[in-house]
C-alpha cells in the first residue's frame, strides 16, 4: 500500500526539483525526505528522479507518476477533511498518562495533532511512572497510558508503541565523542545509571551491560533522564539514555548511537481499556499514528527493522 508521507514527499520534490527547498516546504530536514523518496522508489520498483550534484530531474516513470500522486493527495485531503468534520462532532475528555521523557517530543506532537483533528476533545494529562499508571488504571482513573513495559492488570489492551535505540550521552568534548566507538571503550568509564525507581530502564541497562561484558564505574543512580543528563553535562560521567531523551534541553551533552544488536531496543507501550469511549478510541488511534511519524523521522536513515511492528503496518 502506498504511504501518503512518501507520496507527499515525492510531490514536493517533483514540484521544487530541489531536495533542500522541498524539505523546507514540508518542514522537515533533508535526510528524512531523501529516505522517504528511496522507500517509495523501492516500493514502486523504479527510479523516480535522476540525481546529480547539479540538478534533480524526473525520470519518465516519475513524470508518469506525478499526476497520479497529485490526484491521490487531493482525494486523501477530501477524505481527511470529511473525517475531521466528523471528528469535530466527537467531544469529551481523555485522561492520558505518560512518563516524563515522552513529554519532550512525543506528547507535544500528540496534543497538537489532537487540537487540529479533534478540537472538541480535551485532555487531563498525568505524568506518572509505570507503577503509578497501572494503579490508576486499576482504580479507573486513566483512559490511555504511554508507559514503559511493566506487569499490567488483566483486561487492558497493550501494544508496542515505539522502539528506541540506546544512545551514549557524553560530556561535550569527551574523547569518546569523536572517532570510532567500540562497546569495549565503555569498560571502566564513570557512569550515571538508572535507579530501581525506573525499574524497566534500570533492568534494561543492567542486563545490557552484563550481556556485552561491560563493567562501568557507576558513580550515581537516578530515576529520571533529565537529572541523569544534568550530571553528564556537569562532566560527572557518561550515561545510556533512550532516543527520546536526546530532546531534553541539557547544556554540555553530546549523544552517540551505540553499535548494539537490533534486539537491544527500549520499548514504549500504549495501554488502554478495550471498551473505549468514542473520544478515547479516536485519541488512541491518533497516538499510534503520531508515534509512527516520530519513529519514521527518527530512524529515517536506519534499517526499517528499527520500527516497531505496529508502526510498520
Amino acid at each position: 500500500m502506498l504511504d501518503l508521507v512518501q507520496v507527499r514527499s515525492f510531490v514536493a520534490v517533483a514540484t521544487e526539483l530541489h531536495f533542500g527547498r522541498a524539505a523546507r516546504r514540508l518542514n522537515m530536514s533533508q535526510p528524512p525526505l531523501s529516505r522517504q523518496i528511496r522507500l517509495l522508489e523501492e516500493y514502486l520498483g523504479t527510479q523516480l528522479f535522476e540525481r546529480s550534484s547539479q540538478r534533480v530531474a524526473l525520470t519518465a516513470a516519475g513524470r508518469a507518476f506525478l499526476p497520479q500522486a497529485q490526484s491521490l493527495l487531493t482525494h486523501a485531503g477530501t477524505v481527511e477533511s470529511s473525517a475531521r468534520q466528523d471528528g469535530e462532532a466527537v467531544e469529551g475528555s481523555v485522561r492520558l498518562g505518560f512518563f516524563g521523557t515522552a513529554a519532550f517530543r512525543l506528547l507535544p506532537r500528540i496534543i497538537a495533532a489532537a487540537a487540529r483533528q479533534y478540537p472538541r476533545i480535551g485532555f487531563q494529562l498525568r505524568e506518572m511512572n509505570a507503577v503509578g499508571q497501572m494503579n490508576a488504571f486499576a482504580f479507573g482513573e486513566l483512559d490511555i497510558g504511554i508507559v514503559r513495559p511493566i506487569d499490567h492488570p488483566p483486561g487492558l489492551e497493550v501494544q508496542v508503541l515505539m522502539r528506541e535505540r540506546m544512545l551514549l550521552a557524553l560530556p561535550r568534548g569527551h574523547r569518546l565523542a569523536r572517532g570510532p566507538l567500540r562497546v569495549a571503550d565503555l569498560t571502566g568509564q564513570p557512569f550515571i545509571g538508572y535507579s530501581t525507581d525506573a525499574p524497566y530502564l534500570h533492568q534494561f541497562q543492567t542486563s545490557l551491560f552484563q550481556a556485552l561484558g561491560i563493567r562501568p564505574d557507576e558513580q550515581h543512580r537516578l530515576a529520571h533522564s533529565p537529572a541523569i543528563l544534568s550530571l553528564v553535562g556537569a562532566g560527572l560521567g557518561l550515561a545510556l539514555v533512550t532516543e527520546q531523551a536526546r530532546h531534553v534541553a541539557t547544556e554540555g551533552v553530546e549523544f552517540r548511537p551505540l553499535p548494539l544488536p537490533q534486539d537491544r531496543l527500549a520499548l514504549t507501550h500504549l495501554v488502554a481499556r478495550p471498551d473505549m469511549r468514542p473520544p478515547v478510541a479516536r485519541i488512541h488511534a491518533l497516538i499510534a499514528e503520531v508515534a509512527r511519524e516520530v519513529e519514521a523521522e527518527t530512524y529515517s536513515n536506519s534499517d526499517p527493522s528499527m520500527l516497531s511492528p505496529v508502526m510498520r503496518r
